[in-house]
């Protein structure tokens, strides 16, 4: 996993502070992981969950410097 995105994902939670519990319903991430993940309690978020909260927050869903999928022509 990237860093950027472990890092893209915080900074999204922190503009939308007032909206975890929103957020943690839509995504199915409490929003006591969502609360530890922002102050930096969990150093290892794993990818699965990013992924989730990216899909929730609209951003990009992977990482730069991860390959996209193969795509048959």
């Amino acid at each position: 996993m990237s860093a950027k995105f472990d890092i893209a994902i915080r900074d999204r939670l922190s503009q939308r502070r007032g909206e975890w519990s929103e957020i943690a319903q839509q995504s199915g991430v409490s929003h006591s992981w969502i609360s530890k993940f922002v102050n930096g309690r969990i150093p290892n978020p794993g990818y699965a969950t990013l992924e989730k909260l990216s899909a929730v927050l609209g951003g990009r869903r992977r990482a730069r410097t991860e390959p996209a999928p193969h795509r048959p022509a």
